[in-house]
């Protein structure tokens, strides 16, 4: 074979002087390489695949064959180093029996984890992927979340997300509460996410502790059911103030580990960046591609994953 020019898109020709054809040599691999590159734009970009076509001079027949073999081949996570770092953590519901557990780093994804749900179990399983220890752990404070953090690194700190303990507080309370302290109450909680020192948390904390010992027998009170018995032929109760009482004690429950960023500066007191950069993002390529069934939108969210990893 002998170098016999270039072809019309510049590609080298070259002709066998012994049967007079003339043939353009393909690097197979690289061919692929580029078809797979294709691929994750389209998939990660804004081009539906009618653009990506047009832009290729392809039919999106010949587009789909060129992707049809990376629709089977899912990415797995980069091994990283989070010692001494801040892990922010979450779970992404995807559909029934379907959900994904993401770790990041203020700076990138750290690690994630397709599981049917989000329980201690499950968590435990992907917590013991990471290899390296984190300085602390942000989280939204979900229970199996948090049992599952506690045996996989016991003694680590953990700062809840308020944002999250917040909307829980507020939605129980609803916007105009009817009663006093539930009115204070949520003046209390919309508080919070503005304590940035010490003395602020110590005023708050106080003005908290007030409430509670000036309202803990409003919250105590119960209203019984005359016509409902419990199995024992007991009367059946409920907490007359069911609401504030459920926001009391999730605030409660939460208060150990909501102020752990005054001790420690690189510790944040939310886990937006996962919800915003990540969650978010994550939700905006489902819709943009809405139709994929599970096994697509799985790859789909893997090579998402995938690509925020240094």
């Amino acid at each position: 074979m002998q170098n016999w020019g270039k072809n019309r898109n510049g590609s080298i020709r070259f002709h066998c002087k012994f049967c007079g054809t003339s043939e353009t040599r393909k690097r197979l691999d690289l061919s692929q390489k580029h078809k797979q590159d294709l691929f994750k734009k389209w998939l990660l970009g804004k081009l539906s695949l009618e653009e990506v076509a047009d832009e290729h001079d392809v039919s999106i027949k010949t587009l789909n064959r060129w992707f049809s073999p990376f629709w089977d081949q899912e990415p797995t996570p980069k091994e990283v180093n989070i010692s001494n770092q801040v892990l922010i953590i979450d779970g992404k519901y995807l559909e029934r029996n379907a959900t994904v557990l993401i770790a990041t780093t203020t700076s990138e994804v750290v690690s994630w984890h397709f599981t049917q749900r989000e329980n201690a179990s499950s968590w435990m399983m992907f917590l013991l992927t990471l290899k390296y220890i984190p300085f602390a752990i942000v989280c939204d404070g979900q229970r199996g979340m948090l049992k599952a953090i506690k045996q996989r690194f016991s003694g680590l700190i953990i700062q809840r997300c308020q944002f999250h303990v917040m909307q829980y507080c507020l939605t129980k309370l609803t916007k105009h509460p009817e009663s006093k302290p539930a009115l204070e109450f949520r003046k209390l909680v919309l508080q919070i996410s503005s304590i940035k020192t010490k003395d602020q948390f110590s005023f708050w904390i106080a003005s908290y502790k007030n409430w509670y010992q000036t309202n803990r027998d409003f919250l105590k009170e119960k209203t019984y059911q005359e016509n409902h018995l419990t199995p024992t032929g007991k009367k059946s109760w409920s907490y007359t103030h069911g609401r504030l009482h459920s926001a009391n004690s999730h605030l409660q429950n939460a208060l150990p580990n909501l102020f752990k960023y005054l001790l420690y500066k690189q510790i944040h007191n939310t886990s937006n960046f996962i919800e915003g950069a990540v969650n978010a993002s994550i939700q905006e390529k489902l819709r943009f591609h809405r139709g994929l069934g599970l096994t697509k939108r799985r790859i789909l969210i893997a090579q998402f994953l995938a690509s925020k990893q240094h």
